[in-house]
């Protein structure tokens, strides 16, 4: 089982997953806001720079390719996004870790003030088990 919690300021359940960047960045250690309405999973310009070590450079849509580029939309309207591949690894409970390649969608300069979304392309691989009155966020096996 990966726990997580519900963040103290909104109560939105949050999950840390080390994820690295291929190619990039090593593995680090990035809060996820899990996102059951997003499609894909999304790490922001501020965690992108200050947790997997990013350059500003590397968040400047502007020189990526342009093979790399997508348009995500959301409420707050549309934005540039840079789809790269990505590991991902989990802490179980019981000290043993998951570990999966995938992709997901590295947001530009601008995205400082949104949080890392965990989203379906990710959560599709657990069964979720979120009790906000308990202030429980489980990932199990599905």
């Amino acid at each position: 089982m990966i726990t997580g919690l519900f963040e103290s300021r909104y109560g939105f359940p949050v999950v840390g997953v080390r994820v690295g960047i291929g190619g990039v960045s090593e593995r680090y250690l990035v809060p996820f806001l899990i996102d059951t309405g997003s499609s894909t999973t999304v790490i922001h310009a501020r965690d992108a720079h200050h947790r997997l070590r990013l350059r500003e450079a590397d968040l400047d849509p502007r020189a990526w390719p342009a093979d790399e580029i997508r348009v995500s939309s959301g409420i707050g309207g549309g934005a540039p996004y840079r789809l790269v591949s990505a590991s991902y690894e989990f802490a179980h409970e019981d000290g043993t870790a998951e570990a999966f390649a995938g992709t997901l969608e590295l947001g530009g300069l601008g995205s400082e003030g949104l949080p890392s979304l965990l989203g379906w392309d990710v959560l599709r691989h657990f069964r979720l088990d979120l009790n906000a009155s308990r202030g429980s966020v489980a990932l199990l096996a599905p």
